[in-house]
């Protein structure tokens, strides 16, 4: 009903509210990241961090620390990297969506290299006690910053793509519990803090919305949709 009302009007509303969107939820995801790093800054502690962990704690088990590891691989640099090589194949043979497997490229690398920075500028110490080894540092979480970036984008595609609205709402569920299982896995294997997870998540949204808004406003500028992206001619 939406799409119907959108395609009567002289120019498409659509992009215009898909970045719209997209630049609300970075705003408030930024918000929430400079909270967080505010307070990590001035050396105070996040009392929620202790509650969950200690609530997390109380549930582990042979068998769901098994699953834990195997859903935390999935959302490690090994997984992510064979995942988007696949992926950009399957954009720029299959849909030859060039553009889409460019700035696929540069949300997940960027991404990665993004919080590679903020780890080393927060220099946060892992927590201990661990049931997985992990190096570097911990602020903010590269499995949930990671993670969220390459399937959110991958759910981007898929819900502007042209298949089927319930296999649409099926992927976009399964990437979104995906996501949030990898974060969930984190806190339980005991190599970040609940923040960390947070605020991965918090700054991975800032940058997949912007990665998102930049493919958007290039397939505006190439239909020509949008009158201040439309060009002159020569006569």
């Amino acid at each position: 009903m939406l799409r119907e009302l959108a395609n009567k009007l002289p120019f498409p509303i659509l992009p215009l509210i898909y970045i719209a969107c997209g630049l609300a939820l970075s705003f408030f995801s930024l918000n929430i990241f400079f909270e967080l790093s505010e307070d990590l800054m001035e050396e105070q502690r996040f009392q929620f961090d202790q509650v969950i962990i200690q609530e997390v704690s109380n549930l582990r088990n042979d068998t769901l620390t098994a699953i834990m590891k195997f859903i935390t691989y999935l959302g490690s640099k090994d997984i992510l990297t064979l995942l988007l090589v696949g992926s950009l194949i399957w954009l720029i043979v299959k849909r030859k969506n060039y553009w889409g497997a460019i700035l696929y490229l540069v949300a997940v690398a960027g991404g990665g290299l993004l919080n590679l920075g903020l780890k080393h500028w927060f220099g946060r110490i892992r927590p201990e006690n661990s049931l997985i080894v992990e190096q570097g540092f911990s602020y903010p979480s590269g499995h949930a910053m990671g993670s969220l970036i390459y399937y959110g984008f991958l759910g981007y595609l898929v819900i502007r793509s042209q298949r089927g609205k319930s296999l649409k709402v099926t992927l976009a569920i399964g990437f979104i519990a995906t996501i949030l299982l990898i974060g969930f896995s984190r806190i339980y294997l005991g190599v970040h803090y609940p923040s960390d997870v947070l605020a991965g998540f918090s700054a991975g949204t800032v940058w997949l919305f912007l990665c998102i808004g930049a493919l958007e406003s290039i397939s505006a500028y190439q239909k020509r949709t949008l009158p201040f992206f439309k060009r002159k001619h020569p006569q």
